[in-house]
């Protein structure tokens, strides 16, 4: 029998052995190491981390933990078809918080600037940035990220500590999430991120919404890159708001926050409309399916009541435990319900151990460490 905690034990192995190759990586990165191996090491680099260390341990290490199939992973991890329409609105609420996160990482990065604080990253300059490269910057920067990323924090990591709490695995797998970036300039903006997506991933309980607004946001960040380098005028839009603030800068903060409000309204009424597409819908055919089987059985009693001339008892509901055993069954049989899912409902609520705390401990003072050390590193 799968249990909750064996399933939080096996996340935060998986967490834990993912963080320690990620930070060796990135000290390793950050000290020259790769400076002189190639144009492409970044490239190589990316994949490795996306999908060697982030998928394929969340996959394959977490599946033998558990003593899971792949394909029952893919489910628990939230892997649910979506419809045309869900797709759609996630491109649009994808585009929304790329346009959110400019002003939240503006924000942040003018609050380190009053600390002292001063970008190291490297910046490798180009002499020409050719569409095949696009190409494959969107690949490594939002197809991986959003489909590796994803699995391991919205997928792993918040459905793996949901048997805790849903609300504790949210804050702690954004948190993680942010800390993942190993890199205090992202840190801010991509533990916001987190804690938006992973409401998405809950509230339509697919992760697929999640992955594509991750991608959206990652890919619109490489094509303005691309724009603004061939002059293809996509930038001009972000650089009109810096044009006004500097002339005008009351007016530029009040269209600034008009826009802020206007496009979190836009994104209230897309997650409304994205919860009705999912799991509404869902939730609506699961109950078609219970009531259909439910008349067809009272029918076929019905039938065999005036066969046996026996009769005919009018059973116009079920008990709780009937409906709680068609309710499990139909949501496994529709693909809404993964067996890990089943497995964890069943069993009471269990407190953390000793493991439990060292991973955990391990895990922060790891993450937290390297990102605090790079605001420490971008000071002196």
């Amino acid at each position: 029998m799968f249990t909750k905690n064996k399933v939080f034990t096996s996340a935060l192995i998986c967490y834990f052995i993912i963080v320690v190759l990620f930070a060796v990586l990135r000290m390793i990165s950050a000290f020259g190491v790769f400076e002189n191996a190639g144009d492409y090491v970044d490239i190589l680099l990316n994949i490795v981390i996306q999908i060697l260390i982030l998928f394929c341990i969340s996959i394959f290490i977490f599946s033998f933990l558990t003593k899971n199939r792949i394909k029952d992973t893919f489910k628990f991890y939230g892997y649910k078809k979506i419809s045309l329409k869900a797709i759609l609105i996630s491109v649009g609420i994808g585009i929304i918080v790329y346009f959110l996160n400019i002003f939240v990482a503006t924000f942040f990065n003018v609050l380190l600037a009053l600390f002292g604080y001063n970008s190291v990253s490297s910046s490798t300059t180009i002499s020409s940035y050719p569409f095949w490269l696009f190409l494959i910057n969107i690949f490594i920067t939002a197809v991986l990220p959003g489909i590796c990323e994803e699995t391991a924090h919205r997928g792993m990591l918040l459905k793996g500590l949901s048997g805790h709490g849903q609300t504790r695995a949210l804050i702690i797998s954004s948190l993680l999430f942010g800390f993942m970036h190993m890199n205090i300039e992202q840190f801010f903006y991509a533990t916001l991120i987190g804690l938006l997506v992973g409401y998405i991933a809950i509230i339509c309980d697919s992760i697929y919404p999640a992955i594509i607004v991750h991608f959206m946001n990652n890919a619109i960040s490489v094509f303005a890159g691309y724009s603004s380098f061939n002059n293809l005028g996509f930038e001009k839009i972000i650089g009109a708001f810096n044009t006004v603030i500097q002339t005008n800068f009351i007016l530029g903060f009040l269209i600034i926050i008009m826009f802020i409000i206007g496009l979190a309204m836009l994104l209230k009424i897309l997650l409304k409309l994205l919860f009705k597409e999912t799991t509404v819908k869902n939730m609506e055919s699961l109950q078609e399916k219970i009531m259909n089987q439910i008349k067809k059985e009272n029918y076929l009693k019905e039938l065999d009541a005036v066969k046996n001339d026996r009769e005919i008892e009018s059973k116009n509901f079920i008990s709780f435990e009937e409906f709680d055993k068609l309710y499990k069954q139909n949501n496994q049989e529709m693909g809404l319900m993964s067996k890990l899912e089943k497995d964890m409902l069943a069993e009471p609520n269990q407190k953390y151990n000793l493991l439990h705390k060292i991973l955990f401990a391990g895990i922060f003072i790891i993450s937290a460490g390297v990102t605090i050390f790079t605001f420490i590193w971008g000071v002196i």
